[in-house]
């Protein structure tokens, strides 16, 4: 009979004597993990899930799906499961959880807990990282749902400095009377769509959104084309064979037109009322390499093109359109029809001509400057927050008027340059009688690199 000490396995018995010890601080690391904390604190690493390898986005989809837009968002979940019953947890982060759609779940979950406070950094929060770009806020939450509670708020955005910031922050603790220090009760934010972290908000903006009609109610906004390939498709007016531009198609279907190239909205400087009219598409035959090209680098699609050839029933259409990221203020345009929209020229339409002058004037405001701000004061101008915005009518046919007049003037002005296919004098040289004129007129035919018989003065040149 065998010995049964011979049957039994041990890490002596199978030569793992080494690995016992790198066991035993494996399980001393889960048993720290698996414990919970009266405070968690924590400065997360950020990396958005298009960077992430498959392994990384794969777990983190899984585990913490409100968070899975950013690795720093994955770790406010996280921490947040550390923290007991009662317990407090902080962080710093990027501010963009707390506005974009992308981030819409994550807010929701963590409306479970109490807002305690919050300094809004915004950018140059750290002497190390300047531009535009990081922008940061620090805050303490509450594992525990305190209904009544009204947080705290410093809004330090204005303070260009780490030294700064950190000296405004010290005065609010002392006197919370400052104009930078906010009081709210987080209930509020559930009133603007999207429940953005609005803390600045009074309450006549939150009345309108909760009563007033929004954009989408009376106008579709949408995203435009992503071509796939820019380099390929898209060129400026004056690199093509004007003989094959038309500025001023009248509808989708140029199959049976000698046409190429359609002007293509793709944002640009910050510009109001008209303008930024730059690029141009091919679509040729109804876009048909672009549409090749979609379908054979992305298969799967099929027939169902939407999700790259976005909204085509309103290309060419009359409408409204902006610059998706600004650094700046938020200017729309006037695009007349005949237009393809990009995603960075994301567009408004209108099933009125007045209406659409009326929502012109309303997104060209200061109010709604301000209320895009609410919802999103990062560098993107979204969809969806234009579709969020109120409007009230008042004064209509004043204001159409008014815009009518702007556009107009805003078209002469584009007009006056030679960025403009539709330029003709330069500005300086208008007031010029023609017989005086001749001699600085240099006019030239490109049939390969631009417009026809457009006139170009060169006040060095001679005829």
């Amino acid at each position: 009979m065998s010995n049964p000490e011979e049957h039994q396995l041990s890490f002596e018995s199978i030569e793992l004597e080494e690995k016992k010890h790198k066991l035993k601080e494996i399980i001393t690391v889960a048993k720290l993990l698996c414990r919970k904390y009266t405070v968690g604190v924590m400065n997360p690493p950020y990396m958005g899930s298009g960077k992430m390898n498959d392994v990384l986005s794969k777990y983190v989809k899984r585990h913490f799906t409100a968070g899975k837009a950013d690795l720093f968002a994955a770790f406010m979940e996280r921490l947040r499961m550390f923290v007991s019953t009662n317990g407090y947890y902080a962080m710093i982060t990027q501010h963009a959880w707390m506005f974009l759609s992308s981030f819409e779940k994550l807010r929701q979950s963590l409306t479970q807990d109490t807002l305690i406070n919050m300094a809004h950094l915004g950018t140059r929060a750290f002497e190390e990282i300047g531009g535009e770009v990081v922008q940061s806020t620090a805050f303490v939450l509450k594992k525990q749902n305190l209904t009544e509670y009204v947080g705290t708020y410093e809004r330090l955005i204005d303070f260009n400095s780490q030294d700064r910031k950190e000296t405004a922050y010290l005065a609010a603790v002392q006197d919370q009377t400052l104009g930078y220090l906010y009081r709210t009760n987080q209930a509020n934010f559930k009133k603007i769509p999207g429940s953005p972290i609005a803390y600045w908000a009074n309450q006549n903006i939150l009345s309108e959104f909760q009563i007033g009609t929004n954009i989408t109610d009376v106008a579709f906004v949408g995203l435009g084309m992503r071509t796939g390939d820019n380099k390929r498709f898209l060129r400026l007016w004056h690199e093509i064979n004007c003989e094959l531009f038309d500025p001023n198609s009248k509808s989708a279907d140029i199959t049976f037109k000698a046409v190429k190239w359609v002007p293509y909205n793709k944002g640009g400087n910050f510009r109001k009322w008209y303008g930024n009219k730059e690029y141009v598409v091919n679509w040729k035959n109804d876009g048909q390499e672009i549409k090749a090209n979609t379908k054979r680098v992305y298969p799967q699609l099929g027939n169902n093109l939407g999700w790259k050839i976005t909204n085509e029933p309103y290309y060419f259409k009359e409408g409204l359109t902006w610059t998706f990221i600004s650094s700046s203020k938020f200017g729309v345009r006037f695009s007349p029809q005949g237009s393809i929209f990009d995603v960075a020229g994301s567009s408004l339409f209108t099933t009125n001509h007045k209406d659409l002058l009326y929502l012109e004037a309303l997104l060209n405001s200061k109010a709604a400057y301000y209320i895009l701000q609410l919802q999103n004061p990062t560098l993107n101008f979204q969809v969806i927050n234009i579709k969020n915005i109120p409007v009230k009518y008042y004064n209509e046919s004043k204001i159409v008027s008014i815009v009518e007049k702007l556009n107009r003037l805003s078209s002469l002005d584009w007009d006056d340059f030679e960025n403009s296919w539709d330029f003709k004098v330069h500005p300086l040289l208008s007031h010029i009688a023609d017989d005086n004129l001749s001699i600085w007129y240099y006019s030239v035919v490109l049939t390969n690199r631009g417009a026809k018989n457009v006139p170009i003065f060169r006040l060095w040149g001679v005829k």
